[in-house]
């Protein structure tokens, strides 16, 4: 699994809309969820993750910063990737 790129399409996912953003959308154990929207959340790409018990369990309050907008513009060559991919999971995990 390739971090930036999960981290790239949680970002993405959240600022079209906040439905799915799950584990199970892209793919990936719910550690690895856990541990990347904790990321995004420690940096300030987002905003109020409901998470305990080493869970997500909830995205419905956050949001994505302007610092995040920021990071999907200068990260534009994977949004390209991204915007092509026909099956989310298969682009994350390479």
């Amino acid at each position: 699994m390739d971090k930036k790129k999960l981290r790239y399409a949680i970002l993405k996912k959240m600022d079209a809309n906040k439905d799915n953003v799950t584990a199970d959308y892209f793919g990936v154990t719910e550690e690895e969820f856990f541990e990347n929207v904790i990321f995004l959340d420690r940096e300030g790409y987002i905003t109020k993750p409901m998470y305990a018990s080493n869970m997500v369990y909830g995205m419905g309050l956050s949001r994505i910063t302007e610092k995040g907008e920021n990071y999907l513009e200068e990260n534009s060559k994977l949004g390209k990737g991204y915007k092509y991919a026909k099956e989310i999971r298969d682009w994350i995990k390479f």
